[in-house]
């Protein structure tokens, strides 16, 4: 009996072994080609309402969904947003001491979120070295160290000298330069969402949220045409977002539908064991841009070629140019990116 279920088993295995051979090329190709790493900016949050509840209110249900799903995420940090008045905040740094306590990893993402395109060389390095002060000991804590530099707006230089003398300091002090491919106006639906929270108008929240997630749908799909496109296969990508209250609340939501595309949720140092990420980026011009089109400018990829992107509904557009009135005594969140 034993020896027929195990010539039953057997055969099963080799049916299922068969039917994957037997599968078209191209969904083979896909399935083993979708993988994405998700990357979270403005730690410990980005917030219309900056301060330490908003902060956790972003933190908590941010992690837990994290957790729940397995995403090997990693957060960037701006230590600017862990003081208050000039004094280090011990509440603050809890909130990046739970990303790791979660076994996700942290970043760098300067002190101050300058940009390379209108500060000096030596102010933003100066500002990156600051910028990891707290955050090398949280790592250091839990054995670990931060590898990776993510640059505000993306911006990486106007100038091939530039570009390269930053690179070469980053890695002197043992980063990796954190690419995108698949960027978004994100940010957009997230200050919407929050200008609704504040207003208490929940179902213009929950319609935003909606329309985020379907938004989102498109770039993925936009990303995958570009990816093959330019390289001829579905690079493994590297997503960016922020940590704000949009993607707290979306989270399970918006896992559901990654995986749905089929894709792996992977660390970012996978993604970039993939050879795309060693070619050259050789962009000097002026926007923050994904690295896919980084790559298709230096291939002399023009005009049309980029058409297509998804655009922002125009009511999440409204709600987000229609803020309600900052709390007295508040700060405006850290820009974009």
């Amino acid at each position: 009996m034993t020896g027929r279920r195990s010539g039953r088993r057997r055969r099963a295995l080799l049916a299922l072994a068969w039917a994957s051979l037997l599968a078209p090329a191209d969904a083979r190709a896909q399935a083993a080609a979708r993988r994405v790493a998700f990357t979270y900016d403005d730690l410990p949050a980005n917030s219309f309402r900056p301060g330490l509840e908003a902060y956790r209110s972003v933190t908590g249900p941010l992690l837990e969904g994290l957790v729940r799903h397995g995403v090997p995420a990693i957060g960037f940090v701006n230590e600017s947003k862990l003081y208050v008045e000039g004094e280090l905040r011990g509440e603050r740094v809890r909130l990046l001491e739970a990303w790791v306590e979660a076994g996700l990893e942290l970043g760098n993402h300067s002190y101050s979120h300058p940009d390379l395109h209108s500060t000096p060389l030596e102010t933003y390095q100066r500002d990156v070295l600051r910028g990891e002060e707290v955050t090398r000991r949280v790592m250091e804590a839990a054995g670990r160290r931060p590898r990776f530099f993510r640059h505000p707006f993306l911006h990486t230089g106007r100038s091939a000298d530039t570009r390269a003398a930053f690179e070469g300091f980053l890695a002197e002090h043992g980063y990796r330069v954190a690419p995108v491919t698949i960027d978004n106006q994100e940010w957009i639906f997230a200050r919407a969402y929050d200008h609704a929270l504040a207003r208490g108008d929940r179902p213009l929240a929950d319609r935003i949220a909606a329309a985020y997630l379907e938004y989102m749908e498109r770039v993925f799909g936009y990303y995958e045409t570009q990816s093959v496109a330019i390289l001829g296969y579905e690079v493994p990508q590297i997503l960016l977002l922020h940590a704000n209250r949009l993607n707290a609340d979306t989270v399970d939501d918006f896992v559901a539908m990654v995986t749905a595309r089929g894709y792996e949720i992977i660390p970012i140092d996978e993604a970039l064991e993939d050879p795309a990420y060693a070619r050259p980026d050789g962009y000097d011009g002026p926007s923050g841009i994904t690295w896919l089109h980084r790559w298709a400018l230096a291939d002399g990829k023009q005009g049309e070629f980029f058409a297509g992107e998804p655009e922002v509904p125009a009511f999440v557009q409204e709600a987000f140019d229609d803020p309600p009135r900052a709390p007295a005594g508040s700060q405006p969140a850290s820009s974009e990116r």
